[in-house]
């Protein structure tokens, strides 16, 4: 009697969804002697997303920068630092999940109050990742006693769920005549995700901006933005080149240090970064399963169990152009100079998919710092505003159905603003995406096999045998108990399974 076949039981991922919710976070700043703000610049950090039963437990810092002037005419910068937490429920009694957490700045505001406070309200989008687990049983037969009809699955497991700081320093030289560097902030763009050698590889872009007072008797306000690539290798047990990841990775502001120094009358940055990556490493187990099984000698019983699977089809990173004007709403006031810009988030507000494309639409943040001048009072002043910019893109990725996940983030590549009229400003930007899609899919699975009696051997001359619609050369052969190769050998010309009745026709060979 044939043995039986092995049963393969792994822990698998079954299913996902994205939970989004928004949270606003107030933080308030004192600022001594201080008579106008510039710029206030925000960026949020998730440094937890962990679970806790069927609930999610986030937790993060939102580190603010803000540059204003003072009484005398000074130019000043505060760091500050707001903790937020959140708790969400996923709404699932299943409690055996794996999660991925998102936070971006989607809405800033500000204000100057009379006793020297800088209100900042930052509303901040989170986006969660929740990938559910369960068991799978996958019969893998190798016993040459069966004829197995196999069909390849691909299982996707969760390797790992981790964070990792890692450093990166660079430097930049400013140039004669800085007096001092005012402010300094990053936007570090992921450009793609591999795996190579067992390790995890996040290819990455920091687009720095320095915004520094240079001048000998008049000092103004100036700014530079210099671009670093880097990669960094993590290293992640039971990697294997077919594993794919998502990650997350985030400039750490509040560890961000600028050291300055002479060097033969020009002024060189030393600019230290600290980098946070979150990540999930998904792995994709190919097995044969076993559909149908068949024996000469064996009746054999099938349990099928249809079994749900996520995977991961297609990862596609793009760039999509931005090219908008900005009309500021100050009647008398024109803009002078454009000293510093930067793009605070990006938000991808829908992601449709469509045949062969997913439409993107998204609003990028940016804040401005200009001169402007006063046409009643003829004085000029420095000012802010936080434009938002709204765009829309089509993306293309091949075999992209309408109910299949899209997870997707952006960053700003490159942002450029000029002064077009006097209260009128060009912006161009332009921004990377990260699209992923992943399917849920339901595949048969035999979860186990059992061998009754032997079966009697057929003994006809000839055995004539009606295929109905659908049925295979397996099920022919064990109807009639004889060997599947002989029986295609001898109806060549028959293709099965057949949309209509078919007759087959089978002689036995006499020794």
């Amino acid at each position: 009697m044939a043995n039986k076949p092995n049963i393969n039981t792994i822990q698998a991922l079954n299913g996902m969804n994205t939970i989004k919710k928004q949270k606003q976070i107030e933080c308030t700043t004192l600022a001594n002697n201080s008579k106008n703000v510039l710029s206030v610049t925000a960026t949020p950090v998730l440094d937890k997303c962990d679970r806790e039963g069927k609930f999610i437990r986030m937790e993060g810092v939102v580190y603010v920068k803000i540059l204003y002037e003072d009484n005398d005419g000074n130019n000043c910068v505060i760091d500050n630092k707001c903790n937020f937490g959140e708790i969400i429920d996923t709404g699932d009694e299943n409690k055996d999940f794996t999660c991925l957490g998102d936070v971006n700045l989607c809405d800033l505001e500000f204000s100057l109050s009379n006793t020297d406070e800088i209100k900042c309200n930052a509303v901040l989008n989170f986006e969660i990742c929740v990938f559910k687990e369960n068991q799978a049983n996958i019969v893998e037969c190798n016993d040459e006693d069966f004829c197995i009809l196999p069909n390849e699955v691909k299982i996707s497991t969760c390797v790992i769920n981790g964070r990792e700081q890692f450093a990166q320093s660079y430097e930049v030289d400013l140039g004669k005549n800085v007096v001092r560097v005012l402010d300094c902030y990053a936007n570090l763009i992921q450009n793609k995700i591999t795996m190579e050698n067992g390790n995890l590889v996040l290819d990455c872009t920091i687009n720095n901006t320095i915004v520094y007072e240079v001048g000998d008797e008049e000092i103004n306000i100036n700014s530079c933005v210099k671009t670093f690539d880097f990669k960094q290798s993590i290293a992640v047990e039971n990697c294997e080149e077919e594993c794919k990841a998502l990650a997350k990775v985030n400039n750490l502001a509040d560890k961000l240090q600028v050291i300055c120094e002479d060097v033969d009358g020009s002024m060189l940055a030393h600019i230290d970064y600290q980098i946070l990556a979150q990540y999930i490493v998904i792995a994709e187990k190919s097995v044969q399963s076993v559909f149908d099984a068949y024996s000469l000698t064996n009746e054999i019983s099938l349990k099928n169990s249809n079994q749900g699977v996520l995977n991961i089809l297609n990862e596609v990173f793009a760039k999509e152009k931005i090219d908008t004007n900005l009309v500021l709403d100050k009647e008398n006031k024109t803009v002078e100079k454009i000293y510093s810009y930067s793009c605070n988030s990006i938000d991808l507000t829908k992601l449709i998919t469509e045949q062969d494309s997913v439409v993107v639409e998204g609003v990028a943040y940016c804040n401005i710092v200009y001169e402007n001048f006063d046409r009643e009072t003829e004085q000029k002043g420095t000012s802010s505003v936080v434009a938002e910019i709204p765009f829309s893109t089509k993306v293309q990725m091949e075999g992209i159905k309408e109910d299949d996940i899209i997870v997707g983030k952006a960053f700003a590549d490159t942002i450029d603003v000029r002064i077009k009229r006097s209260q009128e400003l060009d912006i161009l930007a332009d921004i990377k995406l990260n699209i992923t899609a992943m399917r849920n899919e339901n595949i048969n699975l035999v979860s186990d096999i059992e061998i009754g009696e032997p079966k009697l051997v057929n003994e006809c001359a000839l055995s004539v045998f009606v295929v109905q619609q659908g049925k295979t050369y397996w099920d022919i052969a064990k109807q009639l108990s004889i060997n599947v190769e002989e029986l295609q050998k001898q109806n060549a010309d028959l293709v099965l399974p057949s949309e209509n009745v078919e007759k087959v026709v089978y002689y036995k060979q006499l020794v």
